[in-house]
């Protein structure tokens, strides 16, 4: 996805290259530390607890992002790419990221759901009775969340406004589930990362949040007061469903065609009907 981009937006290609591998390295750096200083009652001063990752595993999502934007920021600097357009990029990669990270804790289970007799909760080893699978929630909404910003980076937009926006989806997206959650340790960190994603929002905008705010309360008083406004809102809602849901078909419908065309899913031994059956 960050290839993509970087090739979209006419960028040097090896130095963004360069540029991910070191920001990765960076998150992944913070990760373990930030983990470290968490937990520091198991670790202590025992410099071969904190190297040791296989022995003594541990890896923290807020240290991820912490060390990997600021690594972004200062070697952006030094290989003289504007950071902004830098981390949209990530930004954009980082959604993706966390698409396979979610369905990596629903398979390892961890980041548990409460417990629950809902007809689609799933039992997991080491846990008592069936929980929620608010990985895999997470995992759905944050691809839909993915598309969005995919569509919106690939368009033209104000350098930093991706950022802002996957800020906020991210930090809304963590504190929405929270109450799904086993263990709710995230709340004041992600009102943190949606405070944080607004203000880099009206940073690069240039726009005043006194002038939304009123414009907003503006809206909903005549929202509230007037059923036309009420009526017309309700109609933009339906025709912007409808629109989402038709393209979500064709791009489905696009994908299945690509698959019968190319043989994919015959070389890997999936059959649409009874008439395939002479191929295995």
């Amino acid at each position: 996805m960050i290839w993509r981009l970087a090739r979209a937006w006419d960028l040097k290609e090896e130095k963004i290259l360069d540029l991910t591998l070191i920001t990765f390295l960076g998150g992944f750096l913070g990760a373990r530390v930030y983990f470290i200083l968490e937990n520091f009652t198991l670790f202590g001063f025992n410099i071969l607890k904190w190297l040791l990752i296989h022995t003594y595993p541990g890896f923290s999502f807020w240290g991820a992002l912490l060390g990997g934007y600021l690594t972004l920021y200062f070697f952006s600097r030094r290989f003289k790419i504007n950071f902004w357009q830098a981390a949209d990029i990530a930004s954009v990669g980082l959604l993706g990221g966390l698409i396979f990270a979610s369905l990596g804790c629903f398979l390892s289970g961890c980041s548990l759901g409460i417990p629950s007799k809902l007809f689609f909760a799933i039992s997991f080893v080491g846990a008592v009775g069936k929980r929620i699978p608010v990985q895999l929630i997470e995992a759905a909404l944050l691809f839909l969340s993915a598309v969005r910003i995919w569509k919106f980076a690939t368009h033209f937009h104000i350098q930093g406004s991706v950022l802002a926006i996957s800020l906020i989806l991210i930090g809304a997206l963590n504190l929405s589930l929270e109450p799904l959650r086993d263990v709710q340790k995230g709340i004041f960190l992600n009102v943190i990362l949606m405070i944080l994603g607004t203000t880099v929002f009206y940073k690069v905008t240039k726009r005043k949040i006194l002038s939304d705010l009123k414009a907003f309360l503006n809206f909903l008083l005549r929202f509230i007061k007037d059923p036309n406004v009420r009526k017309t809102f309700i109609i933009h809602l339906r025709k912007s469903w409808y629109n989402y849901r038709v393209g979500i078909n064709w791009k489905f419908r696009n994908l299945a065609k690509f698959l019968r065309k190319s043989n994919t899913l015959r070389r890997l031994n999936v059959r649409f009907s009874h008439k395939d059956s002479k191929y295995y």
